[in-house]
C-alpha cells in the first residue's frame, strides 16, 4: 500500500493506493476553501471531493485557527468523482488587521481503515493590510525514513529589524516535534530555522505536503506568510544502506594509512 500527495495551487490532493489481484485502487481527496471572518467569527466553507476510482470512509474536516481546532460532522462515505461540503466555524473576537494563517485538514481512511489526513493551509487577510516584508524562499527536507529535519530559509524584504516566530504543520503520520521558533531578523537579513522530524505512521513511497508559516506584527498590523515544502517517505534501511559511504571511506583512509605507514618503514630500512 502506498499514499501520494500532490498540490495545484490552493487544492491539496493526497493518493492512497491500496495494491489487489487487479488493477490498483486509488483515494483522492482535493480541498477547495473558501475563508471568512463573519460576526467576530473565522469561517471556512470546505469543499472537498474523491477524485479517485475507490470510496472513502469516515470523511471528516477539521480547521484550524491560531490555538483553537474544531471539527465537523463525519461523513460515512465519500464515492469516486463525488463530492461534499461543509461548514466550520471558530471565535475569534476583536482579531486586528491582517493576514492570518489557518490550516484545515480531512481525515479519513481507506477500505482496510488505515487513516490518512490530507492538509491545507492558507491565509485569512483582515482588512487591507499592507504587503508582508517576510519572505520563505525555501523549505526543504531530506527524503524521511524514521526521523529527520526540515530546513526553512527566511529572508527580510525591508531595512527594519523583525521578531518573526516560524512554525511548521504536517498531516498526521508525519510529527514537526520542535515548538515555534522565535528569529530575530536584521535588516535585510536572513536566517535559517529546523525542525525535527518524525515519521509516526507514514508510508514509504508517499510524498506528503508539509506547511511553514512565519508571523510578526507591525504597526498593529499582524503579518503572515506561508510557503509549503514537500517530504518523501522512505523504507528503512539496514546499517549496512544507511553508513555504507562512511563506512568505505573509513576503510579506504585505513588503507591509505597502512601504506603510507609500510612505505615510511621500507624507507628507514633501506636509510
Amino acid at each position: 500500500m502506498s499514499q501520494a500527495g500532490r498540490v495545484a495551487r490552493f487544492i491539496i490532493a493526497f493518493l492512497a493506493v491500496t495494491a489487489g489481484p487487479a488493477a490498483a485502487k486509488s483515494i483522492s481527496i482535493s480541498i477547495t476553501p473558501r475563508v471568512e471572518l463573519q460576526n467576530d467569527a473565522v469561517v471556512a466553507h470546505v469543499g472537498v471531493k474523491n477524485g479517485g476510482d475507490e470510496a472513502a470512509q469516515s470523511v471528516g474536516a477539521v480547521l484550524f485557527f491560531k490555538d483553537q481546532q474544531v471539527r465537523g460532522e463525519i461523513h460515512p462515505e465519500l464515492a469516486p468523482q463525488q463530492a461534499m461540503e461543509t461548514t466550520l466555524s471558530i471565535p475569534a473576537p476583536g482579531l486586528q488587521t491582517g493576514r492570518w494563517p489557518y490550516r484545515i485538514a480531512i481525515d479519513y481512511t481507506d477500505a482496510n481503515q488505515y487513516p490518512f489526513q490530507a492538509l491545507h493551509a492558507g491565509i485569512l487577510t483582515i482588512g487591507t493590510p499592507p504587503l508582508a516584508k517576510v519572505a520563505i524562499p525555501s523549505v526543504n527536507a531530506p527524503a524521511l525514513s524514521s526521523t529527520g529535519t526540515l530546513r526553512v530559509h527566511l529572508k527580510n524584504l525591508a531595512g527594519v529589524s523583525r521578531n518573526v516566530t516560524v512554525s511548521g504543520a504536517a498531516p498526521e503520520g508525519i510529527e514537526i516535534t520542535t515548538p515555534p521558533a522565535e528569529v530575530a531578523l536584521g535588516l535585510w537579513g536572513e536566517a535559517d530555522v529546523n525542525h525535527s522530524l518524525v515519521n509516526r505512521t507514514a508510508l514509504a513511497g508517499s510524498r506528503y505536503p508539509v506547511f511553514v508559516a512565519a508571523e510578526y506584527d507591525d504597526a498593529g498590523v499582524h503579518q503572515s506568510v506561508v510557503m509549503q515544502g514537500i517530504v518523501e517517505i522512505v523504507a528503512p534501511q539496514n546499517f549496512w544502506e544507511e553508513y555504507q559511504r562512511v563506512l568505505i571511506g573509513g576503510a579506504v583512509a585505513l588503507v591509505v594509512l597502512w601504506m603510507a605507514l609500510v612505505a615510511r618503514g621500507a624507507m628507514r630500512r633501506t636509510a
